[in-house]
C-alpha cells in the first residue's frame, strides 16, 4: 500500500504575539477557548496541499468550532488534499452525522474522511450531554457505526431497532461520492477500539510508542480484521522539530522548550485546568498529580521527550523505521510559523513520499 501523510487544520493560529511564542505554544496544552479565523483555515488547508500532504485532520473538542464546517470551508481553498473530520459518536444522531459526512464528500468532490473518537475525555463528552462511561460509549459505538454506515450506503428506506438507536423509514436521498462510503478511521488503545476498527475502519490509529509495539499491535489488529475479511491500514502521529542539521534542530527544540516553560508559568490555572490535553490526561496518565500546574508541566515535558528531532534526512529515516514495522499512515505534526519552518516541513514530506 502507498503511504499517506496527514497534516492538520486549526480554526485559528496558536496563541502568541510573535512567531517564536506561537512556535512554543505549539507544544503547550491547548486552551479551551479557540476563536475562528476563516482565512487561517484556508491558509493551513492550502499549505498542507502545497507541501504534499494527502489529508488534513480537523480536531474536535466541546468548546471548539464545528469540524464538519471547518472541513467544508477548507475544501473551498483546495482541490486535492483529503479532509478528515474528527467525530464523536453519541453527541449527534448517527443518521444526521452520516448526512453531514455524505454532504461534505459531495461538496469536496470525494475528499471526505472521518476519524472516530470514542474513548476521549469523560469530562469533555459530558459537556455535550453524554454521560455514559467509556465502556458503555464503546458498546453504543457499535450500534452507532452500524447505523452510520448503513445510512451512507442504503439505496432505499430502512428500519433499525437497537438498544441505543431506533429509526423507522430512514434514508438519505443522496449518496457520498466515494463508494461504498468515504474512509472511516478509528483510534484508541483499548481492546474495544481495536475490535471496532477491525470491523468498521479502513485504518486503526494507535500510539505505537516503540517499534516492537508497532509490530505487535499491527499483527494483533490484522488478525482481528481478517475475521471480518478486511485489511486495515495503520496510523501513527509524529511530533517533529526540524533543522538544516541535527545540531540546529536540537538547538531549536531546546529554545522552544525553555520559552514554553516561561509561557506555561504565565498561564492562569483556569486556562490550564480546562485545556483539552490536561482534562484528558488527568483521567489517564496524570491521575495521581494533584497540582494542575504540575500536571501541565508534566504534559510539556512528555511532549518534548517524545519529539522526533533532527535534520530532514534523520527524521525521515526514523519515521521510515515505523513504515517497515507496518505503519503506512503518517501524521506529521511540524512547525509552520516561519518561512524556514515551512520549507523544512515541505522537504520532509517530499522525503517521506520518495
Amino acid at each position: 500500500m502507498t503511504t499517506e501523510i496527514v497534516g492538520g487544520i486549526l480554526s485559528a493560529p496558536a496563541v502568541g504575539d510573535c512567531p517564536q511564542d506561537r512556535r512554543a505554544a505549539h507544544f503547550l496544552p491547548d486552551p479551551r477557548a479557540r476563536h475562528i479565523d476563516p482565512e487561517h483555515i484556508r491558509w493551513e488547508a492550502r499549505q498542507d496541499e502545497l507541501d504534499g500532504y494527502d489529508r488534513s485532520l480537523i480536531h474536535i473538542y466541546s468548546a471548539w468550532a464545528d469540524p464538519w464546517l471547518i472541513a467544508g470551508h477548507a475544501a473551498t481553498a483546495t482541490t486535492r488534499t483529503g479532509l478528515t473530520v474528527a467525530h464523536r459518536p453519541g453527541v449527534i444522531a448517527p443518521t444526521v452525522a452520516a448526512r453531514s459526512f455524505a454532504t461534505l464528500d459531495n461538496l469536496s468532490a470525494g475528499r471526505a474522511a472521518t476519524h472516530i473518537v470514542i474513548g476521549s475525555s469523560d469530562a469533555d463528552v459530558r459537556r455535550d450531554g453524554d454521560f455514559l462511561d467509556k465502556q458503555r460509549r464503546y458498546e453504543r459505538a457499535r450500534e452507532y457505526l452500524e447505523l452510520f454506515t448503513r445510512t451512507l450506503t442504503a439505496d432505499e428506506p430502512f428500519d433499525y431497532h437497537g438498544r441505543h438507536y431506533q429509526v423507522e423509514d430512514s434514508w438519505a436521498g443522496f449518496r457520498p461520492v466515494q463508494h461504498p462510503h468515504p474512509p472511516i478511521s478509528i483510534g484508541g488503545s483499548s481492546p474495544a477500539a481495536k475490535e471496532l476498527a477491525a470491523e468498521f475502519a479502513y485504518a486503526y490509529a494507535g500510539t505505537f510508542p516503540t517499534l516492537d509495539a508497532a509490530r505487535t499491535v499491527t499483527a494483533e489488529v490484522r488478525q482481528l480484521a481478517a475475521q471480518h475479511d478486511r485489511v486495515l491500514r495503520f496510523w501513527k502521529q509524529f511530533f517533529v522539530v526540524l533543522g538544516d542539521t541535527d545540531t540546529d534542530a536540537q538547538a531549536t527544540a531546546d529554545a522552544l522548550r525553555a520559552r514554553g516553560e516561561q509561557l506555561l508559568h504565565d498561564r492562569s490555572l483556569e486556562s490550564l485546568r480546562s485545556s483539552a490535553q490536561i482534562a484528558r490526561s488527568s483521567e489517564r496518565e496524570l491521575q495521581n498529580v494533584d497540582d494542575i500546574r504540575q500536571a501541565a508541566h508534566r504534559h510539556l515535558t512528555n511532549t518534548f521527550d517524545g519529539l522526533v528531532t533532527g535534520s530532514v534526512e534523520r527524521v525521515a529515516d526514523y519515521i521510515d523505521t515505523y513504515r517497515h514495522a507496518g505503519i503506512d499512515i503518517l501524521q506529521v505534526v511540524a512547525l509552520t510559523e516561519t518561512d524556514d519552518d515551512r520549507k523544512l516541513r515541505a522537504r520532509l514530506v517530499t522525503e517521506l513520499l520518495r
